[in-house]
């Protein structure tokens, strides 16, 4: 039996697995690590599909948030879903459980994460 090709994640198919009750840390960790391998030509695709709501509001500002830091980061178009209303929050979020790094996220959140209420420190993107 054949298998099928490695297809990479996008944000759409990233939503979807949340949607259907998948870790959502492990799927935004997963479509980072298939962006960042990517080639130059495919991560636009990545990006523009839309996500439909996951069902957790912070995840839905969060997944904005990563689509269109990407976008700025790596010099392609912003996807237009990701200035929707219900992609940004009302109270700030820190998705960590660590108080003592909030201070941190505070200076180190992207702009793309700030505006939408949502603070990151800087190793929140990186991958090894």
């Amino acid at each position: 039996m054949d298998e099928l090709p490695y297809q990479a994640l996008t944000l759409q198919r990233t939503a979807a697995r949340i949607r259907a009750g998948e870790d959502p840390w492990l799927c935004i960790r997963e479509f980072v690590d298939d962006f960042y391998a990517a080639a130059a030509a495919e991560r636009e695709g990545m990006l523009t599909g839309y996500p439909e709501p996951v069902g957790e509001r912070r995840l839905d500002a969060y997944l904005a948030a990563l689509a269109e830091h990407l976008a700025v980061r790596y010099g392609l178009p912003v996807p237009s879903w990701v200035a929707e209303p219900h992609r940004f929050l009302d109270q700030w979020w820190f998705p960590t459980s660590f108080r003592s790094l909030h201070a941190m996220a505070l200076v180190q959140s992207p702009a793309a994460f700030r505006r939408r209420g949502i603070f990151v420190d800087e190793t929140e993107l990186q991958r090894c």
